[in-house]
Parts: structure tokens; sequence; C-alpha cells
């Protein structure tokens, strides 16, 4: 961005005009770095990087194409796009956003990157490996994944990074709602949308042969809640990829996501207080404890229903339970003690995948 800025003051300095800078329309984010765009209030832009842009009006139409041919004809770096720079959001600006609070510049600049033309909204993220080097290779693919993505969801906007495998699609929250029931599902809810982005991403690994993750943040409802959205998506991708899912949704293990934003100490307290009764270590407990305990949560205590989810004697479980309850001091027969021993599960496997 620097090496642009500097060409573009230069230009405006060689010319004897003031040079006057301008932050980008985030409704004009799909134009190309180097790109004119004549405003409704006659002036007329160009794009000089993410989130800038310079007033060219005083130029003569001459002076602006050259130097929008300039621009263009400079190289792209990932600097330059604000989707690709989204990875380096620490995983503590991107929760602060989602609760609201002021993130950082550069999710800020990603934001402004993506219009939202109506509400509510959500984003569909499509990451996928290269298969060539140059742009040209990138680009083709993303048009094959924006074409296979729009057979399945009605699509507002499409964002494209310019220079990492990744296309960002706008959908109306209710358009999302109508794709699952054109497939001829019930009401839509966390798990049927898990299952459309599941099959959305089948498709495009099928039909463009490349293994493709699809991610949804959670609803926007407002334009205010942009940068949450943005936030949500970028925390759905990192979760995919914790997981190495081929889907995710934002909000669709909410406990489990949350355990993995822990930051030192939260997460040793934590398991602390969950082995707090145990004069045992926890990687001296019965191997299987956390299966168990998470098989108890989803079966709501069910002990049959637990016992045939994990491939076992219901009465072979109970057994393990019981020796969990001598070294643990909880019992996963009851909900709060089976739901603590889950939470603690969940942190130790979120830590080794981070790790």
């Amino acid at each position: 961005m620097e090496r642009r800025v500097e060409l573009v003051s230069r230009f405006f300095d060689a010319l004897g005009t003031a040079c006057r800078w301008v932050t980008w329309d985030a409704s004009l984010s799909s134009a190309e770095i180097g790109a004119l765009v004549q405003r409704a209030d006659g002036a007329c832009w160009l794009r000089v990087a993410g989130d800038l842009g310079v007033d060219v009006t005083p130029l003569g139409p001459r002076e602006r194409e050259f130097l929008a041919w300039a621009l263009s004809a400079q190289p792209v770096t990932e600097e330059d796009d604000p989707l690709a720079q989204l990875r380096a959001c620490s995983w503590r600006d991107l929760v602060a956003a989602l609760a609201g609070r002021d993130g950082c510049a550069t999710l800020r600049r990603a934001t402004a990157s993506i219009s939202i033309p109506a509400f509510p909204a959500q984003l569909v993220a499509i990451d996928w490996p290269t298969r060539g080097k140059g742009p040209v290779d990138q680009g083709e693919s993303a048009e094959m994944m924006k074409k296979i993505a729009e057979a399945y969801l009605e699509v507002e906007a499409w964002h494209l990074s310019q220079t990492a495998p990744l296309a960002v699609a706008v959908v109306h929250t209710r358009a999302l709602r109508d794709a699952w029931l054109s497939l001829g599902h019930a009401e839509m809810d966390v798990r049927g949308l898990s299952m459309l982005a599941g099959q959305l991403a089948n498709a495009l690994r099928s039909e463009a042969l490349v293994d493709a993750r699809v991610a949804i943040s959670g609803v926007i409802r407002r334009p205010e809640d942009a940068a949450a959205g943005v936030a949500m998506l970028e925390l759905a991708r990192r979760e995919a990829q914790r997981r190495n899912a081929d889907a995710v949704v934002f909000g669709d293990d909410p406990v489990r996501m949350a355990l993995a934003w822990l930051e030192e100490p939260a997460r040793t307290a934590l398991l602390r207080s969950v082995a707090a009764l145990s004069a045992m270590d926890q990687s001296d407990w019965p191997e299987g404890w956390a299966e168990w305990a998470e098989a108890l949560v989803r079966c709501n205590l069910n002990i049959s229903e637990a016992a045939r989810s994990l491939y076992m004697h219901r009465n072979t479980l109970l057994a393990r339970i019981e020796k969990l309850r001598e070294v643990s001091g909880l019992d996963a027969r009851r909900a709060a003690d089976a739901f603590a021993l889950f939470a603690a599960g969940a942190l130790i496997r979120s830590q080794t995948a981070l790790d």
C-alpha cells in the first residue's frame, strides 16, 4: 500500500495539484485497486488500497486514466488485500469485536471492504487450496466456486480475495432458509443450516474437484453489527480448520467455540476446578472419560442412548462412569457434573488441536 500511496502523491506533486485522500466507501467495495468510480455528487474517486482512495476530480480525463493504469499495473500484495489479512487478527481482537467492542484496524479494513445490501444477512466464506501459481488460475477457480454456490444460494453480493483462494458471499438470511426448505426439509434450525453448509461443501468438492471448506457467520441484523459479522465469519473459518471439518456454522457448537477462545490462566483454572476433588491428575483418569461425558450430554443423560452412540453395552458404560466418579469425584449421571466433564474434555481437545 505504501508504494501506491507514494506513487499517487508524487503524481499529484508533479502536476502541482493538491492530493485529497478519502476513505473508500463500503458500498463501492467491489471496485478493484486502480478503479475509477463516478460518484452521485459528481466527484470522481480512484481506489488506491482497501479502505483508501483519492479524489481525482481536479484531474483531466487523460491524467485520471494514466494514474488508474499505473495503480492497476502494480502487483497486489497480501498487505493490500483486507480479506486475506483477516488471518492476522488475534483471537482477542475477534472476540472483542464479537462482543461489540472496537476491533483492530485489520478487522475494520476487512469490514469496510464488504458491502451488505440488505439485513438481516449472513456471510458465507469458501476457502479452497490453489491448484496453480498465477492469479488467472485463482480467478478461474473463484468463478467456478461462485457458479456452484449460486446453484444452491441466492447471493446478494460477492467479495473475492485478490491474493488468497477465498470468496465471501453476502446472503440474506431468508435466502438461506429458502434454500434449506427447497431441498424438501422442514423448518431450518442450526442443525439444518450446518447440513446445508455441508451439502454446499460436498457440491464444491465433487464439481470443482477441490477440498473446499465452507464457513457461515451468525446473523448480521443491523449495519452496526457488520464488524461482529466479519469476526463471526473468521472465527467460523478457524473453527473449521481446528476441527478439520468441511463446513462450520458459527454457533453450531457455542460451548466448544467459547472454550477455544479462553486464554491462560483461564484454561488451567477451569481444568483445575473440574479436577478439584480428585487426588489424581486428569491425565491418569480412565481413558475415554471425555467421550463418555460428551455422549451423556448429547443424549440428555440417557444411559442407554449414550451407550449405543459409543458402541458399548449399557452396563459397561455404567461401570466406567462409576470408576470415573471414584477418581474424579464427579458423577457423569448428574447434569452439572456431566457438563463440567464435557467442558473439560472439550477444552483439552481444543488445546491439542491449537498446539
